[in-house]
Protein backbone atom coordinates (compact mmCIF):
# COMPACT_ATOMS: atom_id res chain seq x y z
CA UNK A 1 0.00 0.00 0.00
CA UNK A 2 2.83 2.22 0.91
CA UNK A 3 4.07 1.76 -2.50
CA UNK A 4 1.37 2.14 -4.31
CA UNK A 5 1.07 5.78 -2.43
CA UNK A 6 4.97 6.63 -3.52
CA UNK A 7 3.75 5.72 -7.23
CA UNK A 8 0.80 8.16 -6.21
CA UNK A 9 2.58 11.73 -5.22
CA UNK A 10 5.89 11.13 -7.91
CA UNK A 11 4.41 14.75 -9.33
CA UNK A 12 2.94 16.65 -6.94
CA UNK A 13 2.38 16.13 -3.23
CA UNK A 14 1.01 18.61 -0.49
CA UNK A 15 1.31 18.50 3.02
CA UNK A 16 -2.61 17.96 3.58
CA UNK A 17 -2.32 14.62 1.77
CA UNK A 18 0.67 13.75 3.43
CA UNK A 19 -0.77 14.72 7.09
CA UNK A 20 -3.81 12.42 6.20
CA UNK A 21 -1.63 9.39 5.27
CA UNK A 22 0.58 9.31 8.29
CA UNK A 23 -2.25 9.39 10.43
CA UNK A 24 -3.72 6.45 8.85
CA UNK A 25 -0.39 4.56 8.89
CA UNK A 26 -0.33 5.69 12.34
CA UNK A 27 -3.44 4.56 13.42
CA UNK A 28 -3.11 1.29 12.08
CA UNK A 29 0.45 0.49 14.21
CA UNK A 30 -1.86 1.70 16.93
CA UNK A 31 -4.40 -1.19 16.42
CA UNK A 32 -1.75 -3.73 15.56
CA UNK A 33 0.59 -2.55 18.68
CA UNK A 34 -1.63 -1.41 21.74
CA UNK A 35 -4.11 -3.52 23.33
CA UNK A 36 -4.82 -2.31 26.59
CA UNK A 37 -8.23 -0.37 26.68
CA UNK A 38 -7.39 2.64 28.32
CA UNK A 39 -4.54 3.46 26.21
CA UNK A 40 -6.08 3.04 23.22
CA UNK A 41 -8.62 5.21 25.32
CA UNK A 42 -6.12 7.75 25.75
CA UNK A 43 -4.65 7.74 22.21
CA UNK A 44 -8.12 8.19 20.17
CA UNK A 45 -8.84 11.35 18.58
CA UNK A 46 -5.50 12.75 18.80
CA UNK A 47 -3.89 15.08 15.78
CA UNK A 48 -0.76 12.79 15.36
CA UNK A 49 0.99 15.90 14.32
CA UNK A 50 4.87 15.22 16.20
CA UNK A 51 4.42 11.20 14.46
CA UNK A 52 3.49 13.71 11.26
CA UNK A 53 6.57 15.79 11.61
CA UNK A 54 9.02 12.57 12.59
CA UNK A 55 7.33 10.35 9.55
CA UNK A 56 7.95 14.29 7.31
CA UNK A 57 11.50 14.55 8.67
CA UNK A 58 12.41 10.95 7.54
CA UNK A 59 11.14 11.12 4.32
CA UNK A 60 12.85 14.93 3.69
CA UNK A 61 15.88 12.98 4.87
CA UNK A 62 15.87 10.33 2.12
CA UNK A 63 14.71 7.98 4.51
CA UNK A 64 14.68 4.53 2.32
CA UNK A 65 11.49 2.34 2.52
CA UNK A 66 13.51 -0.55 4.25
CA UNK A 67 13.93 2.25 7.18
CA UNK A 68 10.55 2.84 7.36
CA UNK A 69 8.91 0.67 9.41
CA UNK A 70 11.26 1.53 12.03
CA UNK A 71 10.05 5.05 11.46
CA UNK A 72 6.27 4.35 11.96
CA UNK A 73 7.41 2.34 15.14
CA UNK A 74 9.57 5.76 16.44
CA UNK A 75 6.38 8.04 15.29
CA UNK A 76 3.99 5.54 17.59
CA UNK A 77 6.87 6.19 20.68
CA UNK A 78 6.38 9.65 20.01
CA UNK A 79 2.69 9.26 20.49
CA UNK A 80 2.49 7.35 23.07
CA UNK A 81 4.96 9.91 25.21
CA UNK A 82 2.48 12.84 23.78
CA UNK A 83 -0.59 11.07 24.86
CA UNK A 84 0.66 10.16 28.53
CA UNK A 85 1.66 13.53 29.19
CA UNK A 86 -2.13 14.70 28.50
CA UNK A 87 -3.42 12.14 30.63
CA UNK A 88 -1.04 13.85 34.08
CA UNK A 89 -2.00 17.19 32.74
CA UNK A 90 -5.67 16.54 32.68
CA UNK A 91 -5.47 15.28 36.50
CA UNK A 92 -3.34 18.22 37.46
CA UNK A 93 -5.23 20.56 35.60
CA UNK A 94 -8.53 19.05 36.53
CA UNK A 95 -9.63 19.34 33.06
CA UNK A 96 -12.93 16.95 32.34
CA UNK A 97 -12.45 16.70 28.30
CA UNK A 98 -9.55 15.64 26.06
CA UNK A 99 -10.30 15.27 21.92
CA UNK A 100 -14.14 15.71 22.15
CA UNK A 101 -15.11 13.20 25.20
CA UNK A 102 -14.09 12.44 28.75
CA UNK A 103 -10.86 12.81 30.48
CA UNK A 104 -8.93 9.45 30.80
CA UNK A 105 -9.12 9.75 34.88
CA UNK A 106 -13.16 10.48 34.58
CA UNK A 107 -13.85 7.48 33.07
CA UNK A 108 -11.50 5.19 34.45
CA UNK A 109 -10.50 6.86 38.23
CA UNK A 110 -7.00 8.66 38.56
CA UNK A 111 -5.04 5.93 40.47
CA UNK A 112 -6.11 3.87 36.89
CA UNK A 113 -4.91 6.84 34.70
CA UNK A 114 -2.09 7.51 36.72
CA UNK A 115 -0.86 3.48 35.78
CA UNK A 116 -1.87 3.66 32.55
CA UNK A 117 0.21 6.89 31.65
CA UNK A 118 3.14 5.45 33.07
CA UNK A 119 2.45 2.61 31.01
CA UNK A 120 2.03 4.25 27.99
CA UNK A 121 5.80 6.00 28.59
CA UNK A 122 6.85 2.23 29.23
CA UNK A 123 6.18 1.19 26.24
CA UNK A 124 7.19 4.45 24.37
CA UNK A 125 10.78 3.60 26.17
CA UNK A 126 10.81 0.26 25.41
CA UNK A 127 10.35 1.04 22.00
CA UNK A 128 13.48 3.49 21.96
CA UNK A 129 14.94 1.07 23.21
CA UNK A 130 14.94 -1.48 20.79
CA UNK A 131 16.13 1.12 18.26
CA UNK A 132 19.52 1.97 19.64
CA UNK A 133 20.87 3.57 22.80
CA UNK A 134 21.26 6.93 21.48
CA UNK A 135 17.23 7.25 20.49
CA UNK A 136 16.59 6.09 24.04
CA UNK A 137 19.21 8.74 25.68
CA UNK A 138 17.34 11.12 23.35
CA UNK A 139 13.68 9.75 24.58
CA UNK A 140 15.06 10.30 28.58
CA UNK A 141 16.50 13.66 27.66
CA UNK A 142 13.32 14.61 26.04
CA UNK A 143 11.36 13.63 28.92
CA UNK A 144 12.81 14.81 31.57
CA UNK A 145 12.39 18.27 29.83
CA UNK A 146 8.66 17.85 29.49
CA UNK A 147 8.21 17.14 32.73
CA UNK A 148 10.19 20.08 34.12
CA UNK A 149 7.97 22.21 31.44
CA UNK A 150 5.50 20.76 33.69
CA UNK A 151 6.54 21.19 37.09
CA UNK A 152 7.90 24.88 36.03
CA UNK A 153 4.19 25.46 34.16
CA UNK A 154 2.72 24.86 37.20
CA UNK A 155 4.94 27.38 39.20
CA UNK A 156 4.25 29.97 36.24
CA UNK A 157 0.87 29.77 36.51
CA UNK A 158 0.83 30.09 40.54
CA UNK A 159 3.71 33.29 39.87
CA UNK A 160 0.84 34.44 37.45
CA UNK A 161 -1.51 34.56 40.52
CA UNK A 162 0.97 36.19 42.36
CA UNK A 163 1.34 38.97 39.76
CA UNK A 164 -2.56 39.79 39.80
CA UNK A 165 -2.51 39.64 43.29
CA UNK A 166 -0.13 42.55 43.92
CA UNK A 167 3.25 41.32 42.89
CA UNK A 168 6.03 42.49 40.65
CA UNK A 169 8.24 40.77 38.87
CA UNK A 170 7.19 40.69 34.91
CA UNK A 171 10.56 40.18 33.49
CA UNK A 172 10.88 36.55 35.60
CA UNK A 173 7.75 36.32 34.09
CA UNK A 174 8.56 36.51 30.53
CA UNK A 175 11.22 34.73 31.03
CA UNK A 176 9.34 31.44 32.63
CA UNK A 177 6.95 31.55 29.91
CA UNK A 178 9.21 30.84 26.69
CA UNK A 179 11.20 28.26 29.27
CA UNK A 180 7.88 26.60 29.75
CA UNK A 181 7.08 26.67 26.06
CA UNK A 182 10.61 25.22 24.80
CA UNK A 183 10.85 22.36 27.23
CA UNK A 184 6.76 21.26 27.34
CA UNK A 185 6.10 21.87 23.54
CA UNK A 186 9.13 22.97 21.29
CA UNK A 187 11.48 19.98 22.52
CA UNK A 188 9.06 17.31 21.52
CA UNK A 189 8.55 18.81 18.40
CA UNK A 190 12.23 19.01 17.85
CA UNK A 191 12.73 15.60 19.02
CA UNK A 192 9.96 13.95 16.73
CA UNK A 193 12.10 15.92 13.61
CA UNK A 194 15.23 14.70 14.76
CA UNK A 195 14.36 10.40 15.44
CA UNK A 196 13.16 11.00 12.04
CA UNK A 197 16.29 12.02 10.60
CA UNK A 198 17.98 9.68 12.82
CA UNK A 199 16.26 6.96 11.71
CA UNK A 200 16.70 8.37 7.94
CA UNK A 201 20.42 7.81 8.92
CA UNK A 202 20.74 11.29 7.67
CA UNK A 203 24.21 12.66 8.81
CA UNK A 204 24.78 15.13 12.06
CA UNK A 205 24.49 18.24 10.23
CA UNK A 206 20.84 17.52 9.13
CA UNK A 207 19.77 16.06 12.27
CA UNK A 208 21.00 19.50 13.77
CA UNK A 209 18.78 21.19 11.42
CA UNK A 210 15.70 18.88 11.87
CA UNK A 211 16.08 19.80 15.51
CA UNK A 212 16.20 23.05 15.17
CA UNK A 213 13.16 23.42 12.85
CA UNK A 214 11.36 21.39 15.20
CA UNK A 215 11.60 23.59 17.81
CA UNK A 216 10.58 26.39 16.00
CA UNK A 217 7.74 24.41 14.42
CA UNK A 218 6.66 23.58 18.21
CA UNK A 219 7.08 27.34 19.19
CA UNK A 220 5.13 28.51 16.58
CA UNK A 221 2.42 25.76 17.36
CA UNK A 222 2.00 26.69 21.15
CA UNK A 223 1.69 30.04 20.22
CA UNK A 224 -1.30 29.22 18.30
CA UNK A 225 -2.89 27.14 20.88
CA UNK A 226 -2.30 29.95 23.91
CA UNK A 227 -4.23 32.06 21.33
CA UNK A 228 -7.14 29.94 21.04
CA UNK A 229 -6.70 29.61 25.02
CA UNK A 230 -7.10 33.55 25.41
CA UNK A 231 -9.91 34.14 22.95
CA UNK A 232 -12.16 31.31 24.70
CA UNK A 233 -11.73 32.67 28.27
CA UNK A 234 -8.95 30.71 29.72
CA UNK A 235 -6.08 33.42 30.61
CA UNK A 236 -3.42 31.61 32.32
CA UNK A 237 -0.28 31.67 31.00
CA UNK A 238 -1.42 32.72 27.40
CA UNK A 239 -2.33 36.46 29.16
CA UNK A 240 1.26 37.19 28.96
CA UNK A 241 1.74 37.84 25.35
CA UNK A 242 -0.36 40.83 25.67
CA UNK A 243 0.58 41.96 28.46
CA UNK A 244 4.42 41.87 26.87
CA UNK A 245 2.81 43.29 24.45
CA UNK A 246 1.31 46.07 25.99
CA UNK A 247 3.29 46.79 29.41
CA UNK A 248 6.87 45.67 28.90
CA UNK A 249 9.34 46.31 31.74
CA UNK A 250 6.48 48.85 32.45
CA UNK A 251 4.15 45.99 34.19
CA UNK A 252 3.85 47.33 37.95
CA UNK A 253 1.77 47.06 40.95
CA UNK A 254 -0.55 49.84 39.77
CA UNK A 255 -1.21 48.49 36.52
CA UNK A 256 -1.96 45.18 37.97
CA UNK A 257 -4.51 46.72 40.01
CA UNK A 258 -5.84 48.66 37.50
CA UNK A 259 -6.45 45.75 34.63
CA UNK A 260 -7.79 43.53 37.80
CA UNK A 261 -10.55 46.87 38.79
CA UNK A 262 -11.14 47.02 35.06
CA UNK A 263 -10.23 50.56 34.92
CA UNK A 264 -8.15 49.55 31.74
CA UNK A 265 -8.41 46.77 29.33
CA UNK A 266 -5.32 45.13 27.51
CA UNK A 267 -7.46 45.16 24.49
CA UNK A 268 -7.94 48.57 24.58
CA UNK A 269 -4.94 48.97 25.11
CA UNK A 270 -3.74 46.76 22.37
CA UNK A 271 -6.60 49.11 19.95
CA UNK A 272 -4.65 52.45 21.18
CA UNK A 273 -1.18 50.79 19.80
CA UNK A 274 -3.40 50.13 16.44
CA UNK A 275 -3.54 46.22 17.05
CA UNK A 276 -5.38 43.55 18.78
CA UNK A 277 -5.24 40.30 20.38
CA UNK A 278 -5.22 38.14 17.31
CA UNK A 279 -2.31 40.20 15.37
CA UNK A 280 -0.57 40.31 18.99
CA UNK A 281 -0.15 36.10 18.57
CA UNK A 282 -0.29 35.74 14.77
CA UNK A 283 2.91 38.07 14.53
CA UNK A 284 4.67 36.08 17.18
CA UNK A 285 3.18 32.77 15.44
CA UNK A 286 4.44 34.25 11.60
CA UNK A 287 8.00 34.92 13.32
CA UNK A 288 8.38 31.06 14.51
CA UNK A 289 7.28 29.61 11.14
CA UNK A 290 9.23 32.06 8.58
CA UNK A 291 12.59 30.70 11.37
CA UNK A 292 11.50 27.36 10.65
CA UNK A 293 10.61 28.21 6.56
CA UNK A 294 14.73 29.39 6.42
CA UNK A 295 15.87 26.03 7.90
CA UNK A 296 13.58 24.22 5.37
CA UNK A 297 15.26 26.02 2.64
CA UNK A 298 18.85 24.89 3.62
CA UNK A 299 21.04 23.43 0.51
CA UNK A 300 22.05 21.07 3.41
CA UNK A 301 18.21 19.07 3.40
CA UNK A 302 17.99 16.74 -0.02
CA UNK A 303 16.01 17.93 -2.68
CA UNK A 304 13.07 15.73 -3.22
CA UNK A 305 9.66 15.66 -2.94
CA UNK A 306 9.47 16.27 0.47
CA UNK A 307 11.68 19.14 0.93
CA UNK A 308 8.50 21.63 -0.11
CA UNK A 309 6.22 19.94 2.41
CA UNK A 310 8.97 21.45 5.56
CA UNK A 311 7.94 25.04 4.55
CA UNK A 312 3.94 23.71 4.00
CA UNK A 313 4.48 22.35 7.40
CA UNK A 314 4.05 25.11 10.35
CA UNK A 315 2.08 27.22 8.23
CA UNK A 316 -0.60 24.29 8.24
CA UNK A 317 -0.25 23.24 11.77
CA UNK A 318 -0.63 26.55 13.12
CA UNK A 319 -3.62 27.07 10.99
CA UNK A 320 -5.49 24.31 12.28
CA UNK A 321 -5.26 25.86 15.42
CA UNK A 322 -5.79 29.73 14.94
CA UNK A 323 -8.51 28.85 12.18
CA UNK A 324 -10.47 28.01 15.47
CA UNK A 325 -10.82 31.41 16.44
CA UNK A 326 -10.91 33.05 13.10
CA UNK A 327 -6.75 33.84 12.80
CA UNK A 328 -4.64 32.86 9.28
CA UNK A 329 -0.88 32.84 8.75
Amino acid sequence: MFIAFIMSIEKLLTFQEFVAHVQDEVRKKIDEEIRDRDMRYALEGGKLLRPIMLMLAFRACNGRDDRYDKALESALGIELAHSASLVHDDIMDGDVTRRGKPSLYIKSGIGNAILTGHRMISKAFRISVTHGLDNAIIFLDTWDKTLVGQIEDIDLNAHLENIFNGGNSSELLVKEYFNVMEMKTASLFATACRAGAIEARAPPEIQSLMVEYGRNVGLAYQLADDLVDIAEGRLEEGIIMPLINVYGKNLNEELIGMLKEGKISIEEELKKRGTNLQEVYRQGIIKYVRKAQEIANSPLIPDNIYKPLLKEAPVYITNKMAEKVGVEI
